[in-house]
């Protein structure tokens, strides 16, 4: 009998999956392509079992059964790394100097192409226009935390909203 290399990976991607149980509670952390946790590959726990001190009480074909203390460590180390990190992506993306940054990016690339497609166009004919499209160059979330930065000067004008501002400052920036 002949085994296709195909056959042969997935044979492999089965015995590498695994179940790790808390003998505790009973909660289970799943290893493996189908795992239900953040599917973290197989190979991965004789690593994260080292690496931890991570001690099997018992091995079942249900999967391998560790301490409630074990357990936790294992699911700090992976879940809990994984939160950090896209949390810390999140108020990275999220952070106004970045936003006004992407802004700034916008207005020039957004000046050049229009200006590239309409040679000799006076830019404060259309600047207003053009400045109401970039609204969609960010996540409505980006969006609102722009307009909220503005909103904040809204005293020294006579703007209704953060938008108005904003939205003057990107024509402004377009047509300057």
């Amino acid at each position: 009998m002949k085994v296709t290399r195909r056959q042969l990976r997935h044979l492999i991607r089965e015995a590498l999956e695994l179940d790790i149980v808390n003998q505790d509670t009973g909660e289970v952390f799943e290893f493996g392509e189908h795992g239900l946790s953040d599917h973290i590959p197989g190979e991965a726990w004789p690593d994260l079992q080292k690496r931890l001190g991570i001690q099997p009480v018992s091995t079942s074909e249900d999967g391998v059964y560790v301490s409630d203390e074990d357990y936790g460590k294992l699911d700090d180390e992976v879940r809990g790394k994984r939160f950090s990190r896209r949390r810390d992506r999140e108020m990275k993306r999220m952070d106004i100097g970045n936003l006004q940054a992407r802004l700034d990016q916008w207005i020039d690339d957004a000046r050049s192409n229009y200006m590239g497609d309409n040679p000799g166009v006076d830019m404060q004919d259309v600047a207003r226009d053009l400045a109401a499209s970039a609204q969609y160059s960010f996540e409505p979330d980006e969006w609102a935390e722009l307009m909220w930065d503005y909103e904040k000067d809204l005293e020294h004008g006579d703007y209704g909203s953060g938008e108005d501002l904003l939205l003057d400052i990107i024509a402004d920036g377009l047509a300057g």
